[in-house]
């Protein structure tokens, strides 16, 4: 089995100080702010290639303007699905004044958690249940070995395969054989999955424990659960299933195994970052590659349901509407995406400090261009974190009321 690498941002860079601060040269401090040494950098935008920069400063400063814009698109996607919830909630805006920053983000989502928790906790007779049937993403491993190609031109790298260079409990695969205990049969309203454990969207089959259907009534020990299945569910899943029993389960056709197939299978994904080929060669240029796949990747939208008797009251009605409106954007945003983008913004930060420890080596221009790059990086940071956080902080506050 492999050992997963992991690369540590940087204290200071955690902390929010710019790296650039931290190891500044006598060059950078003569050249002056590097906003005014490289004006043609910009946050999701590419580095023109009439800028003549070392090519380990080009590949990280262009992996930093592709998380720096992802960063920016995924903070947008986080405010408007928080700021939905806690308008339709009827709270008072106090984030529109904030303007586009990560106070405002976390002000949008803090207003949607007090408006959900508010509701769900004065009306607990409307039987909440919580369905998420989640859209797994995944780098795009071919533009990621593509990019890696070009670093190799110094040397001979066999990029590998997704399944070598995955950790094996996040590589979704289609199995031919089980899928074993404490895998996941990630199952999707167009293919339901077999379940032999807990599913997380909705059981059809028999439920051991209790049955909330979509208008809210529960039952005990279903044999026809089709609802929410708070505990084994035996049967049909239209989302995640996590497999209980030790023999494992087969998932069913075009459904994919993850964390853990027992035989053969086929379509290997990994549902988060690849680790770097192996080779003798610089790997910030991978590092690049890894940043540059991380910003952009392939993601299949998820559906959420919140089950409830809206008969109860009002508000219960507004809260099924908008959490069934504008939770879907979080799940995605703030998990699918922000997991991804969290590991990967730590390493190229850890990139980037070993590019600007070589400034010594360096041209004017292109220590001036990391530099910018790296302060970039350490707000990039800050918003990833800011915006997961805030936003998974939504769905855990809804879920953990809902049965």
């Amino acid at each position: 089995m492999e050992t997963r690498r992991l690369l540590l941002l940087p204290s200071l860079l955690l902390a929010g100080v710019p790296v650039a601060n931290c190891i500044a040269t006598p060059e950078t401090t003569a050249k002056g702010s590097s906003a005014q040494g490289c004006p043609e950098f910009h946050a999701g935008q590419v580095l023109d290639a009439n800028v003549k920069v070392d090519a380990r400063v080009r590949s990280f400063v262009q992996a930093s303007a592709d998380l720096g814009g992802a960063a920016s698109a995924l903070k947008s996607a986080v405010m408007t699905a928080c700021g939905g919830i806690a308008s339709d909630l009827g709270a008072t805006d106090t984030w529109t004044a904030l303007g586009d920053t990560d106070d405002a983000v976390k002000s949008a989502c803090d207003a949607a958690r007090r408006g959900i928790v508010a509701i769900m906790d004065a009306h607990r007779d409307a039987n909440f249940a919580l369905v998420i049937s989640r859209g797994e993403c995944h780098t795009d491993f071919a533009a990621e070995a593509q990019c890696e190609a070009g670093c190799s031109a110094q040397q001979k790298c066999d990029p590998g395969t997704v399944e070598t260079r995955c950790d094996p409990a996040e590589l979704s695969v289609v199995c031919d054989g089980n899928c074993s205990t404490q895998g996941f049969c990630e199952g999707r309203i167009d293919a339901e999955a077999n379940c032999e454990g807990t599913c997380e969207a909705e059981c059809t089959g028999h439920c051991s424990g209790s049955c909330t259907d979509e208008s809210g009534h529960k039952t005990d020990n279903d044999p026809n659960c089709h609802g929410k299945c708070k505990d084994h569910c035996s049967g049909k899943c239209n989302g995640r299933c996590m497999v209980d029993v030790a023999a494992g389960i087969q998932c069913g056709s075009s459904v994919s195994c993850k964390g853990g197939c027992m035989s053969t299978f086929t379509e290997p994904k990994c549902e988060t970052e690849c680790t770097p080929p192996k080779c003798m060669i610089d790997e910030s240029c991978f590092e690049s590659c890894r940043a540059n796949a991380a910003a952009k990747p392939l993601c299949a939208p998820p559906t959420v349901k919140l089950l409830a008797d809206a008969s109860v009251s009002a508000d219960v009605a507004k809260l099924i509407a908008t959490i069934n409106k504008n939770l879907p954007a979080l799940v995605h945003s703030a998990e699918a995406q922000g997991h991804i983008m969290v590991d990967e913004v730590q390493n190229l930060g850890a990139s980037g400090k070993l590019v600007l420890e070589a400034s010594g080596n360096l041209d004017l221009k292109s220590v001036a261009c990391a530099t910018a790059a790296a302060e970039t990086l350490a707000q990039t940071t800050a918003t990833v974190q800011v915006s997961a956080q805030a936003g998974a902080a939504v769905t855990t506050d809804c879920s953990s009321r809902a049965d």
